[in-house]
């Protein structure tokens, strides 16, 4: 058994499930969390953990460079990495990846150091280009401290090797096991669905002008599951925002979905489209890092570059149920050939083992313990721990 240590600075939406979801699918191990807390980070966040998992909240840390509050942080995360002395410490999301692989060089311990990004912050598309500069020569700093870095698709790990820095990468994955099929209807409306925070990532504006050049649709509705900052921007008539929902709640309204559109300006591999596929719903995607990885073109779904390449395959796809079907089933048979909970798992088995201080074990013991959802009904599992 090996100690992981967790370190993730953004602990909502996919980071905070991605992380929830690695512990679940690896009992094995003893998983210890040091995390961040944003105003998005939902409340019961200890719930979706299992049994055994600490929580140890990292005071200070914040998404935004400064100079002193980073400085802090920094060294609050150089005590913690001490006092619970990981095998494997496995850095999440860019903040907690400077910070961390900088902390872990400054205790000497570089070589148990793994770094997954999630969406690394030099592909925004909201800030700067200077900024994006400033970011991308951050992350080279840091990746010449300590880490290797393990992209969540392989578009994300090229936009590190453009950029002349070393990256593997270990699709993520999710489970479709308890999803039931579904169920064929007459329903005239064909409804598309995003599921997402309303931020700049996802490109609300974008999302919302597509919906209304769709207006003159009346067999076309739009929802967007989830809420964030920039709710403002849906104000397309056709368009209705659910606001923040529970996990079975926005598994109900991908089931009563027919289409998946995305407008995201970058992404990792977005576990919300992981699920719209096992859904199986046809995906129409921006062409953008994360997205370029989970469609193949006349199996399940578009990818687009322009609005009205989109609208085109909304109106299309609206008015054909045949190829919603057909997408959607492969969208399905994608995700259960290529992003499994299985097959992330045992990937990132075979990179702790290769860099934890243990002696790495062989291929033939690494095995998989399926992954089950917390029940909503249950209380907090995991332990929370002050700092």
């Amino acid at each position: 058994m090996m100690k992981v240590i967790h370190v993730a600075e953004s602990f909502a939406a996919g980071v905070l499930h991605f992380v929830a979801q690695l512990t679940y699918a690896m009992p094995e191990h003893e998983h210890i969390v040091i995390h961040g807390n944003r105003p998005d980070t939902p409340t019961n966040y200890a719930t979706l953990f299992p049994a055994g998992v600490t929580l140890v909240p990292w005071v200070g840390v914040a998404r935004d460079i400064s100079p002193l509050g980073d400085v802090v942080a920094l060294y609050r995360l150089m005590r913690l990495l001490q006092q619970h002395d990981g095998d494997i410490i496995h850095l999440h999301s860019s903040k907690a990846g400077f910070l961390g692989r900088i902390a872990a060089k400054l205790i000497w311990q570089s070589e148990r150091v793994i770094y997954t990004p999630h969406g690394v912050a030099f592909l925004r598309q909201d800030i700067p280009s200077i900024k994006q500069s400033l970011f991308i020569w951050l992350e080279k700093l840091a990746s010449r401290c300590s880490g290797q870095v393990i992209a969540c698709s392989a578009s994300e790990a090229n936009s590190f090797t453009a950029n002349g820095i070393p990256a593997d990468f270990i699709n993520n994955g999710i489970t479709c096991a308890a999803i039931p099929e579904k169920t064929p209807t007459r329903n005239p409306i064909c409804t598309v669905v995003l599921v997402g925070r309303i931020s700049p990532q996802k490109n609300p504006a974008r999302y919302n002008a597509i919906a209304k050049a769709c207006a003159d649709q009346p067999n076309l509705r739009f929802v967007w599951v989830g809420d964030g900052e920039l709710r403002h921007v849906l104000n397309a008539p056709n368009l209705h925002c659910t606001g923040w929902v529970s996990p079975a709640e926005v598994s109900v309204h991908l089931q009563q979905a027919d289409i998946y559109l995305s407008t995201s300006s970058w992404e990792g591999l977005p576990l919300s489209a992981l699920q719209a596929m096992c859904h199986r719903l046809p995906l129409v995607l921006s062409e953008c890092t994360g997205h370029l990885d989970i469609v193949q073109a006349g199996r399940n779904g578009y990818l687009f570059q322009h609005d009205d390449t989109a609208i085109l395959a909304l109106k299309t796809l609206a008015s054909d149920a045949t190829l919603r079907e057909r997408l959607g089933q492969g969208s399905l048979e994608l995700v259960e050939q290529q992003f499994t909970i299985q097959q992330m798992a045992d990937s990132y088995r075979r990179v702790y083992s290769q860099n934890s201080r243990q002696q790495p074990i062989d291929d033939d013991t690494l095995t998989f313990t399926e992954y089950q959802k917390p029940s909503p009904t249950l209380g907090g599992h995991a332990k929370l721990k002050s700092s």
